[in-house]
């Protein structure tokens, strides 16, 4: 049974196409645009106009623990002197999400009839990286395919780890910080009628803290204030999702966070370890440098780190050794500048930029941890201050209408 599917897709002159396609099943779509030369950006069952502004069922962006876990599996199964069109099956029948399982049917359709691996992964972009993609050519070409794959996932799986202990570590004074400030607004909307009540029968007026915060309660039982609050606060969402993307947004907010004392740093090492950890590991598996400093640089996300990586790259097209074109700032230090002249001097450039990427990758991880043991007590002690605040506020109003009677 044929069913419409809605796609939008990109033509390789870099323009748009778009319409509604008659398939037996999702794969069967997919695999059909891709022949066409197109590379998907959504597809989905055609059911209205409405389905471009929901998440798509089945088409979904695979996310870099399940790219991990596939290119180690067919690594793996490789090395172990399986075949190629067999362990790329075993994959799909054990992929890890429905967007990695959707993914690779449409990789195998494009394997099938006869692209490499490289080429197949190239036609979807939003689930397989530049850099991912290039990693894996060059390992064709080397005749070491099942190598690059396991270096590959090795090296995903070192940039995963530094992003995990930054999420564990903010976890922790991030939900105490939300419950107490939920517990506060719970207390504060019990509790503030009462002590309106019983300030009104005693005669005292209250002031400070206490005062705004019954203003601000008594504004929000107005239907009024929800008249205009609520539009303002949708209004407020829908443009700050809208320009959160945009490259001028992006560029400001990466400014303010590098300026930001320890959490510059932490920032800065990231991008740097992760680009210089990429580079290293693309120049070892036989692509060139401009192609792994571009490569390195989009895999960083960062768009200052990606203009400073332009630079550079302005200067190696003129004739500039790549030591020569690097400038002293926040991404780059005096110790990564020296190790990769050295570098160059030595022809040991993959190895010593493994081992700046590692450095750096460490020294954002040491940052992180003294970071983290400012943070939970910062956090405890805000609450602390915010208990201390309400209830001096109702407390203090009190007693002075009670000492005012006697």
């Amino acid at each position: 049974m044929t069913e419409s599917y809605l796609y939008v897709a990109k033509r390789i002159d870099g323009t748009r196409s778009s319409g509604v396609l008659r398939a037996e099943s999702w794969q069967t779509a997919a695999n059909e645009l891709i022949e066409r030369g197109l590379t998907l950006l959504f597809l989905d069952r055609h059911q209205s106009v409405a389905s471009l502004f929901r998440p798509s069922e089945r088409f979904r962006i695979v996310h870099e623990k399940a790219r991990r876990s596939f290119y180690r599996a067919l690594g793996t199964l490789l090395s172990a002197g399986c075949s190629f069109s067999r362990s790329l099956d075993i994959c799909i029948e054990r992929a890890e999400s429905p967007a990695l399982g959707d993914a690779l049917h449409a990789v195998l359709a494009r394997v099938r009839t006869g692209r490499a691996l490289s080429d197949a992964l190239e036609g979807l972009p939003c689930d397989f990286p530049a850099s991912d993609v290039a990693f894996i050519r060059a390992g064709e070409t080397t005749g070491s395919l099942d190598a690059a794959l396991l270096r590959l996932a090795d090296a995903l799986e070192k940039k995963g780890e530094l992003r995990e202990r930054i999420v564990a570590s903010i976890a922790y004074p991030a939900w105490v910080f939300l419950t107490s400030v939920t517990i506060m607004a719970i207390l504060a909307a019990t509790t503030l009628p009462s002590v309106m009540s019983l300030l009104k029968e005693l005669g005292a007026r209250p002031g400070g803290i206490l005062a705004l915060s019954i203003a601000i309660l008594s504004s929000l039982e107005q239907r009024s204030t929800w008249l205009w609050l609520a539009p303002t606060i949708l209004a407020v969402a829908f443009l700050t999702g809208a320009a959160q993307y945009r490259p001028r947004v992006v560029k400001w907010r990466e400014l303010a966070l590098l300026r930001i004392p320890l959490v510059g740093k932490i920032v800065a090492d990231r991008c740097s370890g992760d680009f210089f950890s990429t580079a290293g590991e693309l120049l070892g598996a036989g692509v060139g440098v401009i192609e792994a400093i571009a490569l390195g640089a989009a895999a960083t996300q960062s768009r200052l780190f990606t203009e400073t990586a332009h630079v550079w790259l302005t200067k190696i097209e003129g004739g500039e050794t790549w030591s020569a074109s690097m400038v002293e700032g926040p991404f780059v230090d005096r110790f990564s500048k020296t190790m990769i002249e050295l570098g160059e001097e030595s022809g040991a450039l993959p190895h010593l930029l493994r081992a700046v990427g590692a450095h750096r990758i460490a020294e954002a991880g040491n940052r992180l941890r003294l970071l983290t043991s400012f943070i939970e007590p910062a956090a405890i002690l805000v609450v602390g201050c915010m208990v201390a605040i309400f209830v001096s506020g109702v407390l203090i109003p009190i007693y002075n209408a009670i000492g005012g009677i006697r």
